[in-house]
């Protein structure tokens, strides 16, 4: 691995290459031998582990980089570099850091060590890299003499580490919104029910619900899920053979978001139907069609037909209020309205597109 000054640098030092004089010294071709095995070895190890190496001549300021350390910094093979370029190499959010580390290793004792993460510097055609950076400082009586080290590449790592972290604040939040919901099942199945067997069918259903929503989830190794298999789901317990549904809304696609919240809502409405609206009669339908809409949303009507006579309700019941409020944090609305001859419920909610 050449140097910029025509040496080889190994193991974060300068090192020159064996010439005549260094075999005379060596004693004889064996150890001369020897020597060059080894230092062949090292360097099949230093690009083995894809190490960038690198020198500082602190009193003259010059730079001595091996190739992949010039690789690492996107820094061109001739370029002549002194420690005066180095920050503008660096992401500007980590130069402070850098020197921090420096100056607390230049305090320290004599060849002190010290170690970093930082960035390098974001360009238009590549986007910045994270860079394990160790070193160690070589003293004499007078200060710093030189410095010598090596970087190496952990942007995958990094970003594995980004990934594991989303993954985590997101379980939290799930876990958080799902306590919420149920909280709020609890507290409103119990005004709506007259006896302890009736308090745990309804609410045993609604968590039912949520359970296989959620198993839909799981299933999925996408980020979206296809309407029609929610569908399929969700009014299975309900007698799908009574549902008519628009064949355009199955391919609709919904973030996994959105499936939970969305599953709840046709639970509901499913359930009101049976219990109050068009389900609750032998004749009586649901139709589910798409229509359309300019907006950035899809837009799913239920409607309700057969039925007995609709009345407005008194006051809003939990469907109403806590599935609206679901549907909204993810972007959606729903506009409900108690026709005399049946129940319809407009339901705008995003969709994934291709």
């Amino acid at each position: 691995m050449a140097s910029g000054r025509g040496g080889q640098i190994a193991a974060g030092c300068s090192v020159r290459p064996l010439g005549a004089e260094d075999l005379a010294k060596g004693g004889d071709k064996e150890t001369a031998e020897v020597l060059r095995e080894r230092l062949r070895r090292l360097e099949a190890a230093v690009e083995a582990a894809g190490l960038g190496l690198w020198e500082w001549d602190v009193r003259s300021g010059e730079l001595t980089w091996n190739a992949r350390n010039r690789e690492l910094f996107g820094v061109e093979p001739d370029r002549p570099l002194t420690i005066a370029d180095y920050p503008e190499l660096v992401h500007p959010d980590d130069r402070d850091l850098v020197r921090d580390a420096y100056r607390r290793a230049s305090e320290g004792p004599q060849d002190a060590l010290f170690s970093m993460e930082h960035r390098t510097r974001p360009t238009a055609e590549a986007r910045p890299r994270w860079i394990l950076s160790r070193g160690r400082l070589l003293k004499d009586a007078s200060g710093v003499v030189r410095a010598v080290g090596s970087n190496l590449d952990i942007t995958d790592r990094k970003s594995a580490e980004e990934r594991r972290s989303l993954v985590l604040r997101e379980l939290a939040h799930r876990a958080k919104n799902g306590i919420l919901v149920m909280m709020s099942f609890v507290a409103q199945t119990a005004k709506g029910v007259d006896t302890v067997e009736d308090f745990k069918a309804v609410l045993m259903a609604r968590l039912q619900s949520m359970a296989d929503s959620q198993d839909l989830v799981t299933q999925t190794s996408e980020g979206s899920l296809r309407l029609g298999d929610l569908l399929g789901r969700a009014l299975t317990p309900f007698d799908p053979s009574r549902f008519d549904i628009d064949a355009r809304l199955g391919e609709l696609r919904i973030s996994n978001d959105m499936v939970i919240a969305m599953a709840l809502l046709l639970h509901e409405l499913s359930t009101n139907a049976v219990k109050y609206g068009a389900l609750s009669a032998p004749a009586g339908r649901v139709k589910l069609e798409q229509i359309p809409d300019d907006g950035p949303n899809a837009h799913l009507r239920w409607s309700e037909t057969g039925g007995p006579k609709v009345n407005p309700p008194s006051r809003r019941g939990f469907g109403t209020r806590l599935l609206d409020i679901s549907l909204r944090n993810n972007g959606g609305h729903v506009v409900a309205r108690f026709e005399p001859q049946g129940f319809e419920a407009d339901i705008c909610f995003p969709v994934e597109r291709d």
